[in-house]
């Protein structure tokens, strides 16, 4: 009888040992779970089947503070409870727990005063344990419920109390992170409207310093001083262009437009945009170029971007008469797949220090460190190129010998095999030569007005329209060849414009361009959805524009 008797303590004994250990390992699941969650819907979730198995319980709750009263947010349980339900603090017994800060246990329901018993008859409940979220200033309770007496061991309740100080903790981290996103929300419409309303000033200073361009020349006094203007602008729109690529980066908001291209060509493309600049710097560029081309699927506009901001970093951290390599070249993999390209310029310039070269490509990080910030810049654009290069699935990559030995940056993207690309013997058409009817639709007097004596100048017969609504009637009037539109334009905003015009077919052959301050990815996909047929940013840069005017002689040839 002993024996047996031992036997059967024994075997309760490590079958209470196997549940502590089931029940903890479960407890631990659920704090990993709730470390990871970003919403209230997710950690309710997860606290309602978790009370439940920790328990053994026939029901459990969730239940918030929402002011003086406890909302009965969701449940678990045989029968139903009071999910949904709102009841005054000092009438429930979550409330008990909230208001004394410590939980309630109890045995029967119906010998406890604190428990309002014909909101519990229609229940299945008989017993009962609340625990309160977070002690010191409790902002829930979580409720446990037996349909058979039962007293909740001292075990259960641990437990419980466990799982509402994580829950406390999880709900804490949600509450910050959620304010965190409002804040970088909130941040990110602040820099897309300071962008815009920055880029409403800058656009007819650039208009103005183009068209003195074109009257006065690029020689002597004069016309340097006018190409120092073009360069400090170009200089200020591609900060607002950084700021604004690093808050879209950041949020998933940019999506490539891929293109079978050959690497070798944008790279020349690229060397030629930059000539002005390096003649300025005083600087040798040396190439070793390929012979034979490389494909690869990239974004040719973000591809300029990538390699445009690797020269202009080996042109700002080069001293006068120094070398700036760039090389191209073909890596082939095995078995005839993952073949790369590599694209790789170095200089010879001022170097970076070792202890920078690990957070380099972090935003607002820079090598020039020194009080003066001669070479100026908001440390966004090594940024912005790995961000680039890793959405094109390649990979970016800085070394240097050290201070004045010069920096190497090294671009890898993957490459695709040789294609022809047919001769369509289409004839370009300068637009420049061609007189055409072209309506301004811009709300901005100094830009509207700059930008038509740029047009003019090409000999273009150029009218202006003031709002949405009247650029439409002037449409319809004239029918313009192009139609010029800004985005944010009092009582009819520009996507409207497009829309209306899209609709009438006699507007069919004519192109419609947007020129706005508003740059984001979304803003351009809209823009294009709408009616127009491409999206540009003030300042817009003449040789663009008239490049995507040139487009329409193209298209109706």
């Amino acid at each position: 009888m002993k024996n047996i008797l031992q036997t059967s303590i024994s075997e309760e004994q490590n079958l209470h040992q196997s549940y502590s250990i089931s029940s903890y390992n479960r407890l631990l699941l659920v704090v990993k779970d709730l470390a990871c969650v970003r919403t209230i819907e997710e950690i309710i979730e997860i606290v309602r089947l978790a009370a439940r198995d920790l328990t053994n319980a026939d029901g459990v709750t969730f239940v918030l503070r929402d002011g003086e009263c406890c909302h009965y947010v969701d449940e678990n349980a045989i029968g139903p409870l009071w999910k949904g339900m709102r009841f005054p603090l000092k009438s429930c017994i979550s409330g008990w727990a909230m208001l004394n800060k410590q939980a309630a246990v109890i045995e029967d329901i119906y010998q406890d005063a604190r428990i309002p018993i014909d909101a519990y008859k229609v229940t299945f409940v008989k017993s009962l344990v609340m625990v309160p979220i977070r002690i010191a200033d409790p902002l829930g309770a979580i409720g446990a419920y037996w349909s058979t007496p039962h007293l909740a061991t001292s075990e259960e309740i641990e437990l419980l109390e466990i799982l509402t100080d994580t829950t406390a903790v999880a709900i804490a981290n949600v509450q910050l992170f959620q304010k965190l996103t409002n804040q970088n929300a909130l941040k990110d419409k602040f820099i897309a409207m300071l962008a815009h309303e920055l880029r409403n000033p800058v656009a007819p200073i650039s208009n103005g310093v183009q068209l003195l361009k074109l009257k006065l020349g690029v020689t002597g006094a004069v016309g340097e001083t006018v190409l120092m203007m073009q360069h400090q602008i170009k200089h200020l729109s591609k900060l607002i262009d950084e700021l604004l690529d690093v808050s879209s980066i950041t949020y998933g908001k940019i999506s490539l437009n891929l293109e079978k291209l050959n690497l070798l060509e944008l790279v020349r493309q690229s060397l030629n945009d930059h000539t002005q600049a390096i003649k300025r710097s005083n600087l040798t560029v040396v190439e070793d170029l390929p012979n034979t081309p490389v494909w690869a699927y990239v974004d040719p506009t973000r591809f300029f971007q990538i390699f445009g901001n690797l020269l202009d970093n080996a042109l700002k951290f080069s001293k006068p008469d120094g070398t700036i390599w760039v090389d191209l070249s073909y890596i082939p993999g095995e078995n005839g797949s993952g073949s790369l390209a590599a694209l790789s310029v170095r200089d010879s310039g001022m170097g970076i220090e070792p202890t920078i070269l690990p957070e380099l490509f972090e935003p607002f990080t820079q090598a020039d460190r020194s009080l003066d910030r001669s070479r100026g810049g908001l440390g966004l654009g090594l940024s912005v190129v790995k961000s680039l290069v890793e959405l094109h699935g390649g990979n970016v990559e800085a070394s240097s010998r050290g201070i004045n030995l010069g920096a190497e940056f090294k671009v890898t993207l993957p490459v695709c095999e040789e294609i022809k690309i047919l001769d369509n013997n289409l004839e370009t058409i300068d637009a420049a030569k061609k007189s055409l009817k072209i309506l301004v639709i811009e709300d901005n007097d100094d830009s509207a007005t700059t930008l038509k004596a740029v047009l003019e100048h090409f000999g273009h017969e150029v009218s202006i329209a003031k709002n949405g609504i009247s650029g439409v009637q002037t449409a319809k009037e004239l029918e313009p060849h192009v139609i010029i539109c800004d985005i944010g334009l009092p009582e009819m905003d520009g996507f409207a414009v497009a829309q209306e015009l899209s609709k009438d077919s006699k507007f069919s052959r004519s192109i419609l361009i947007a020129l706005t301050g508003y740059s984001g990815q979304e803003d351009k996909e809209l823009a294009l959805k709408s009616g127009f047929k491409c999206h540009l940013t003030k300042p817009v840069d003449f040789e663009i524009l008239t490049a995507e005017i040139d487009r329409y002689f193209l298209v109706s040839a």
